[in-house]
């Protein structure tokens, strides 16, 4: 198979899983998100380029990404990869993966879903996850990852957090991702992520399908400062995305009239303070 040629997709347009949301907001995705920083990246490449697996005959790729979204992981990793490692990105949508398709990386690419991974038991050497490994921890999807791993394979992941406990004024933000929830409701509760993205990985350490090796707190790359950058930020995260467009637009004017107006505060040069996590799960 060529690179950038698409494989038979295991699952089509889910829109009720919980990553769909974020479609409707594809450009600001792109521009707002932040990358990795070159430490992060280079802890994941040191972990995929051990000596590979090469007795398994059933070895489809040394590198499957889920949840690649439009490639921001992708496209600083897989121009590092050796020849002769295979990688697959694979995305939910279809309109992500064009994004990512249309950056030229050498990769293959898949519209999957993680709870219906269309390729063969033990055909796979590492999982990737890019701040996504959160939305796949439930027991359909770990119980999927493993089963596509060879035994001792590895699922990684590189992620950022909010740190919005930080400082008095990004408290203000919690308190609106509490009120945020009630306009959302229960019935999507479920596919909204905390601000906390280590706290959503609790349950891998519970998993039986998992060890794991390696859990450290490394630098993030951050967002530009500013008070429209702030907000264009938050513009990208789940609880937002899932508010009808007045209710968000309300919600972000009064944030930006308390961040503006709070003692101490400049609003040229606030910014949301993130972290890095890097974990490694060993596959049972």
């Amino acid at each position: 198979m060529s690179d950038q040629q698409e494989k038979t997709p295991g699952c089509h347009n889910l829109t009720k899983d919980g990553p769909m949301v974020f479609v409707k907001h594809l450009t600001e995705y792109e521009k707002y998100r932040p990358s990795y920083t070159e430490k992060g990246v280079e802890m994941v490449l040191e972990e995929i380029m051990l000596p590979k697996e090469t007795s398994s005959s059933s070895l489809k790729y040394e590198i499957l990404e889920l949840g690649a979204g439009s490639g921001k992981l992708t496209e600083l990793v897989a121009p590092k990869i050796p020849p002769g490692y295979r990688y697959l990105a694979t995305e939910i949508s279809r309109d992500f993966l064009e994004i990512l398709k249309s950056k030229s990386l050498p990769v293959e690419t898949a519209t999957v879903n993680a709870s219906n991974i269309p390729l063969p038991d033990n055909s796979v050497q590492n999982i990737l996850c890019g701040t996504c490994l959160h939305w796949f921890c439930k027991d359909e999807y770990l119980k999927e990852m493993h089963r596509v791993l060879i035994p001792g394979g590895k699922l990684i992941s590189l992620a950022y957090h909010e740190d919005f406990d930080v400082e008095p004024w990004t408290m203000e933000i919690l308190k609106q991702f509490s009120e945020a929830c009630e306009v959302v409701g229960p019935s999507r509760l479920a596919d909204v992520t905390s601000p906390n993205n280590w706290e959503q990985l609790k349950p891998m350490d519970a998993c039986s399908y998992s060890t794991a090796a390696k859990r450290e707190r490394i630098p993030a790359q951050g967002i530009p400062s500013g008070i429209d950058s702030v907000l264009n930020y938050l513009n990208t995260l789940s609880i937002y995305a899932y508010l009808p467009d007045d209710k968000r637009e309300a919600f972000f004017d009064r944030l930006k009239q308390i961040i503006t107006s709070y003692p101490g505060v400049d609003p040229e040069h606030v910014t949301v303070p993130l972290g890095g996590l890097f974990d490694v799960f060993t596959a049972n």
